[in-house]
């Protein structure tokens, strides 16, 4: 195998306009990789942390410097010299060397940019695409074969709001979901297509159609049904079906509208308690054929979780993202519960390749779904794309078919579907 030649980290600039970091690692028969990292908005307070320079002076405090010099002159001069097979070995240490339970020693940012480094070099040095890679690492470190079947099926976002948006809609994205009997390019050209006629619904009624973090429309509607009432018609005019064709999907967030044991939405004229925001939830999840739902609830209401899951059709996605963090603790008590029966994964949530491949291997271990995500702070980086195929994770979210760090990921899995599944 080859060895590590040359490690160097740097920032860039991610999709919101803050700064990020990217690397490029070297092996000794000058194969050459780089890869970056992602940045959230809507973070859940139990995520692995990201390391920032908190310099006022410089990027409004958002640079990070640190990190990068973390990786140039603490970690690059004690992995120089190692195999490029070796990324278990390398998270491991990289664990260890960080010594916290949420990377706040070295940032999750800092660990997640070397591990990737490592995983792409690994591919590289025995030509091997990325997917076929980690699904290789995958049944090495947990005795299990995972086979490479299908695209996980694509939930994209049309209509943003919440803390991705700057309009007056409470739940953050609205998504549309095809059905898993369509290809991934039956998908994509269906989804693009209504997109655009999302756009031209939204003309039509003079709403904004401005386009927020993830590449979903921001509309100034009179509450959070009406943008769902879109998508219907848009589904509709398409000559689609809801619930056949096409499925609605929501993330909440509710997290961000939960305030003194209540939930505030513009759709119902007082702040509910949470059971009945459970009632009401309930009620649309039914009327709207709610495929996905994410985050329904606040992130330590676990009580409320369980009589969620417990009352809603086992055939809708109850996913964990602020819940779960891609942690494998609050996973187990998921697990435990019976809280939910979906997962989101986000690697830089937890910090390295390896750990994140660990909580897949818990959730598939118990029937719990997967959908592998980007972060609303994105870079033109595929690894996330070849990531879930690698895990043939249950669904993925990379945002709406528009702007180019959603579109590349996108576009990464219909090369994989056209050229390399093979």
């Amino acid at each position: 195998m080859a060895k590590i030649k040359k490690i160097i980290a740097y920032e860039i600039i991610d999709s919101r306009g803050f700064p990020t970091i990217e690397g490029r690692m070297t092996l000794d028969n000058n194969i050459e990789v780089v890869s970056s990292v992602p940045s959230g908005t809507s973070v859940g307070k139990y995520e692995a942390v990201e390391l920032r320079d908190s310099n006022s002076a410089r990027f409004m405090g958002q640079g990070e410097n640190r990190a990068a010099t973390f990786i140039n002159e603490l970690i690059a001069p004690k992995i120089i010299g190692v195999a490029s097979d070796k990324l278990m070995e390398i998270d491991a240490w990289l664990i260890k060397a960080d010594g916290t339970k949420n990377k706040s020693n070295l940032g999750a940012n800092t660990t997640l940019l070397v591990s990737e480094l490592m995983a792409k070099a690994g591919a590289q040095d025995i030509n091997l695409p990325l997917f076929k890679y980690i699904n290789k690492i995958y049944e090495k470190n947990h005795k299990e074969k995972i086979a490479i079947e299908r695209i996980p099926t694509p939930i994209f976002n049309i209509i943003n709001g919440g803390k991705h948006a700057h309009n007056n809609l409470e739940i953050q994205e609205f998504h549309v979901i095809p059905t898993s009997t369509f290809s991934f390019s039956k998908s994509y050209q269906t989804i693009v297509e209504l997109y655009h006629e999302s756009k031209k619904i939204l003309k039509y009624q003079s709403a904004n159609v401005a386009v927020g973090e993830e590449g979903g429309f921001t509309p100034a509607l009179v509450g959070n049904l009406d943008a769902i009432e879109i998508l219907t018609e848009a589904i509709a005019s398409r000559g689609l079906k809801v619930g056949l064709d096409i499925f609605i999907g929501l993330d909440l967030a509710a997290s961000n509208f939960y305030k003194n044991d209540h939930y505030n939405i513009k759709d119902v004229a007082h702040p509910m308690k949470p059971q009945e925001f459970i009632e009401f939830l309930l009620k649309i999840v039914k009327k709207y054929s709610i495929l996905v739902l994410e985050d329904p609830l606040n992130e330590d209401n676990w009580d409320d979780w369980i009589k969620l899951n417990s009352s809603i059709s086992k055939e809708t996605y109850l996913v964990g993202d602020d819940l779960l963090t891609t942690n494998k603790e609050r996973l187990e008590k998921a697990i435990k519960t019976n809280a939910c029966n979906t997962i989101l994964i986000k690697p830089n949530q937890i910090g390295t390749v390896t750990e994140t491949l660990e909580v897949i291997n818990m959730a598939k271990k118990n029937k719990i779904n997967t959908v592998v995500s980007h972060r609303s702070g994105e870079t033109n980086d595929t690894f996330i794309a070849d990531f879930a195929v690698a895990v043939q994770s249950d669904f993925v979210k990379f945002g709406a078919p528009c702007r180019g760090e959603r579109v590349a990921k996108y576009n990464r899995l219909w090369q994989i579907e056209r050229e390399e599944l093979k």
